[in-house]
Order: structure tokens, then C-alpha cells, then sequence
């Protein structure tokens, strides 16, 4: 018995040596991965999508999603997510805007003036259809992008802006608004647009089936795993550390 179990003892401390071995491998590899040089914080601004309103598991949402897969390159960058449910274009606005008639003031503390203030090397923000469902004219929505952005740029901060996402509005001029908006937001900020329509809409603007969360306004769980993927693909850590 003895002969017999000492090369199984054998066989086994030498596989016990190669997952060792196999684990150090792994442990190197991850460590080289890792890029500890790029410190701060990536500032989201935006309404139910970015807030996480979609997914039946919170931890699916985009921006979870996001956060989690930066630590494991850039464990020094956080992912900070200011985005409210029904925000528009002018609830982040500066605190000292003043809006026109009928329409909403910025909400102090989820605009762009309080991600400004938290230092960020890098603002994203996500407005999906909120505008269009208010029927904002496209030129005060543009106004309301372009002061944002000036105000990121005096800042030297960059901004990644998504395009408008797909929605099932039943009026006509909603949704050719929907599409105007995904266009000029496309043109307006490439490189640094997001395309959050394209993977997700119909022919006609609506949202596919396989991917609405049951509202015909939310994407699920399967689509922010999709929008994850598209703001990783975007390179934004491995952009900042080129502008810098």
C-alpha cells in the first residue's frame, strides 16, 4: 500500500506545485494589469438610466458595472455617480443659471457646478430622452450642452457625452426629435460621444423588445451590460493619461 500511495502523494504535490505555480502566474499577470499612476474621480451626470433604473439587480446597472471593472485596472480611480431619475438637460446646470419660463431650475447638488466641485478628471453625462418627453425645442437643449460644456472645458476637465436612447413614444415628433438629438449629440462631442442607440433601437426609434425593461422607456439588466461594455470601449483612463 505504501508503494502504491507514495506516487500518488507524489502526483498530487506536484499538482499541488503546478496551481501554485499557476497562481503566481495569474497574480503576476493581474499585477501587471494594474495602473496605480492615474488618481481621481469620473463624474456621471444623468437621469434614470445612469441612476439605475432598468436592471432588476442594482449591481447590473451601468454604472456598477463600470466602477467595478476600472478597479480592476485603475485601482485609484472612482466612479462617482451623481444622476438622478427625470433629469433634463437643465437640471444640470450651473447653481446660478437662471431658466427660462416653464422650465426647471438645476438642481444644486447633481448638476454640473457640484461635479466641478469634486475635482474630477472626467465627467460623463447620460440624458437619454427626459428633454424629448417635455418636448424642449432641440435649440434650448443644445444651449443647455454647450454651457455645460464650456464650463467643463474653463475647468479642463473632459467630458464624454451618450447620444439619446431609444424610447417608445407614440407622437411622431418625439421621436424624430429623439433621432435629431442621438445625431447632432453624435457629431457634436466625437470623439467623446457614448452611442447608447444604436445596439438598442428599432427601426423606428423604440426600444427592441429583448432589451426594454417593460416600460418602453428602461433598459435591462442585458443592455446596461451592453452600455458598460460601450463606455469601457471608450478608453476614457488610457485618454486622460494622454491628455495629461
Amino acid at each position: 500500500m505504501k508503494f502504491v500511495a507514495l506516487p500518488l502523494i507524489l502526483c498530487l504535490v506536484a499538482a499541488c506545485n503546478e496551481n501554485d505555480t499557476s497562481a503566481a502566474g495569474n497574480s503576476a499577470r493581474t499585477a501587471q494589469r494594474l495602473d496605480y499612476s492615474l488618481h481621481g474621480s469620473i463624474v456621471v451626470l444623468g437621469s434614470s438610466t445612469s441612476a439605475g433604473i432598468g436592471p432588476k439587480q442594482a449591481k447590473n446597472a451601468w454604472v456598477p458595472r463600470y466602477r467595478a471593472r476600472l478597479a480592476e485596472r485603475y485601482p485609484n480611480v472612482t466612479v462617482l455617480n451623481l444622476a438622478v431619475g427625470g433629469q433634463t438637460t437643465f437640471h444640470i446646470q450651473p447653481t446660478d443659471y437662471t431658466p427660462p419660463p416653464n422650465r426647471p431650475a438645476p438642481v444644486s447638488n447633481k448638476n454640473i457646478t457640484a461635479a466641478l466641485a469634486l475635482g474630477p478628471i472626467a465627467i460623463i453625462i447620460n440624458l437619454p430622452s427626459n428633454d424629448q418627453a417635455a418636448n424642449y425645442p432641440w435649440s434650448e437643449q443644445l444651449a443647455n450642452y454647450d454651457r455645460v460644456a464650456r464650463l467643463a472645458a474653463a475647468a479642463h476637465v473632459p467630458l464624454w457625452v451618450s447620444t439619446s436612447q431609444p424610447r417608445n413614444f407614440n407622437d411622431p415628433a418625439q421621436l424624430h426629435d429623439l433621432a435629431r438629438a442621438r445625431e447632432a449629440l453624435a457629431q457634436k462631442f466625437a470623439p467623446r460621444t457614448l452611442d447608447f442607440w444604436t445596439p438598442f433601437a428599432t427601426a423606428n426609434g423604440w426600444v427592441q423588445g429583448r432589451y426594454d425593461a417593460g416600460d418602453g422607456t428602461h433598459l435591462n439588466d442585458e443592455a446596461h451590460a451592453i452600455l458598460a461594455d460601450i463606455v469601457e470601449a471608450a478608453h476614457i483612463p488610457e485618454q486622460l493619461a494622454t491628455i495629461r
